[in-house]
């Protein structure tokens, strides 16, 4: 069973990252972690109740795995998970957990910069 979600999910980050490239068609750079410089949605996450549309706020994504994620923030996360709304309408929904926040390496802001995990994808039945 976990073998079957895991591979849906690298399915679903091959179709996002395929989208953008179609979207976007300068070279990729090789490896497993890919640039996925975009703004999507993205809300926070307490891992009881699924948040309301208006609780997601727009990030700017920086790269993107079958694994996880990486996004810039104003602010420091104040849950351990988020909710992603990847790619473009309809999106495709994801639990991720976050696993290190920093300030951006940018001096000129004063965002940070987020790392993500994938938990799951969350489907219309919200599993």
């Amino acid at each position: 069973m976990t073998a079957l979600i895991e591979a849906d999910l690298f399915d679903t980050i091959s179709e996002l990252l395929a989208e953008q490239n179609a979207m976007n068609n300068d070279e990729r750079r090789a490896g497993e972690r890919r640039d996925y410089d975009c703004i999507q949605l993205l809300a926070p996450y307490d891992a009881n109740c699924l948040p309301l549309q208006e609780d997601f706020r727009q990030v700017q994504c920086r790269d993107l795995s079958p694994k996880g994620f990486s996004f810039l923030s104003y602010r420091q996360p104040d849950t351990e998970h988020v909710i992603i709304a990847l790619g473009a309408v309809p999106f495709k929904f994801f639990v991720a957990k976050i696993v290190h926040n920093s300030p951006s390496e940018n001096e000129l802001s004063n965002n940070y910069l987020i790392g993500c995990r994938f938990v799951r994808r969350l489907t219309a039945q919200g599993t």
